[in-house]
C-alpha cells in the first residue's frame, strides 16, 4: 500500500510482473491506473480527469470507476435523478452510489485485493434495500481481473443493474486518437431520448471497426452477446481487450456504453448489465431474491492485432 493525495491507494502486482494495477478504496474502489504489458514495458491504459484526486468531487473522475446499483441516469415525471418504488418518490445520482462511497478492505495481497460495500442508513434514505457488493481485483499472467458478487442481504427482492466505466487512454486528439478504432460485435443499438434518461427505441448497430472520434459512436448504447470481446485498436498495434461476462447467468452484462469527449484522450467501453431509468421502468433490472446471490467477472488484456489468446489466466 502507497499514500497518494492523502489516500491509501493498494498497488497490486502479477506475480510474472507483467502488470500493475492501483485501487483506491476510499474512492468509491477506483482503479486510479492500469498498467498492462505492451513489447516488453508497462503501459499506462487509463485516463483521469485533472480532478480525479478531489476527495468531494460529484463528477465522474476517470479511471476505472464501479457502479452500482444503477448505470446511467434517472427520471420520473420530469424531475432529474428521480424513482419511484413501494408508492415513494426516492432521489439517485447518475450510475449511482457505489463509486462515491468509501469501501472496507476484506483483504489485501501483494496480487490481489477484496473489498466489501454494504447497506448504510445513508444509502437506504436513496436506495431502501439491504445489500452486499463484494469486488475482488487481481493481476494474474499480464490481464487484470475484478471479481464480482451480489447478494441481497434484506427480506425484499432486490432490483439493480450494474456496471463499469472505465476511461481508457488514447493518443491525444490531433495526434492520434482519431486513429485509434474499436472493433466487437454489435447485435443492435438502442435509441436515447435528448435526456439520456430512457431508452425509446431500437436500431441497427453502428459499422464496426470504427475511429473513436465517430459522432456516431458518442454516447451509444449497444446489445451484445455474452462474453463479447470488445476490442480498442491502437494505432501503434496494440490492441486493449475487454470481456464482462457472468457465471450463474452468462449474460450478466448484455450492453456496452460508448463514450467519449472530443478534447480529451479517452474512449469509454463500458459494460453495463442494464440501461438508464430501469429503476422506473422495472424492465431492464437485474432481480435478487431474499438470499440470493449472484456473480460475475471483467477481464482486461493486451495483445498485438494477430493475437486472439483470451486473456484468461
Amino acid at each position: 500500500m502507497i499514500q497518494h493525495n492523502g489516500f491509501d491507494v493498494y498497488r497490486l502486482r502479477a506475480d510474472d510482473g507483467l502488470s500493475r494495477v492501483e485501487v483506491v478504496p476510499e474512492l468509491g474502489a477506483i482503479v486510479s491506473s492500469l498498467q498492462l504489458p505492451w513489447e516488453g514495458t508497462l503501459r499506462e491504459v487509463l485516463f483521469q480527469h485533472p480532478f480525479f484526486w478531489e476527495p468531494h468531487s460529484e463528477r465522474t473522475r476517470g479511471g476505472f470507476p464501479f457502479l452500482f446499483p444503477i448505470c446511467g441516469r434517472l427520471e420520473r415525471d420530469g424531475v432529474a435523478g428521480s424513482y419511484l418504488y413501494d408508492g415513494h418518490v426516492y432521489q439517485m445520482k447518475a450510475h449511482g452510489f457505489s463509486l462515491r462511497m468509501p469501501w472496507e478492505v476484506v483483504e489485501a495481497t501483494e496480487s490481489a485485493l477484496t473489498l466489501r460495500l454494504r447497506d448504510t442508513a445513508a444509502t437506504r434514505l436513496q436506495y431502501p434495500f439491504a445489500f452486499e457488493v463484494t469486488l475482488r481485483f487481481s493481476m494474474r499472467c499480464g490481464a487484470f481481473f475484478v471479481e464480482q458478487e451480489y447478494a441481497n442481504t434484506g427480506t425484499d427482492p432486490l432490483p439493480y443493474y450494474a456496471g463499469f466505466h472505465p476511461y481508457y487512454l488514447t493518443p491525444p486528439p490531433g495526434n492520434g486518437k482519431d486513429r485509434t478504432r474499436i472493433r466487437y460485435k454489435a447485435q443492435s443499438q438502442l435509441r436515447y431520448n435528448a435526456r439520456l434518461t430512457d431508452v425509446v427505441g431500437r436500431e441497427a448497430p453502428p459499422a464496426l471497426p470504427q475511429c473513436v472520434t465517430s459522432p456516431e459512436l458518442h454516447e451509444r448504447l449497444t446489445e451484445v452477446a455474452p462474453g463479447t470481446d470488445v476490442e480498442l485498436i491502437y494505432p501503434d498495434g496494440m490492441v486493449l481487450h475487454t470481456v464482462a461476462e457472468g457465471h450463474e447467468d452468462p449474460h450478466l452484462f448484455p450492453f456496452v456504453q460508448l463514450y467519449t469527449m472530443n478534447d480529451c484522450p479517452f474512449f469509454c467501453v463500458e459494460p453495463w448489465m442494464g440501461f438508464p431509468n430501469a429503476l422506473n421502468t422495472a424492465k431492464g433490472c437485474r432481480w435478487l431474491r431474499p438470499g440470493q446471490k449472484e456473480r460475475g467477472t471483467l477481464r482486461v488484456w493486451t495483445a498485438g492485432p494477430d493475437d486472439r489468446e483470451d486473456g484468461r489466466a
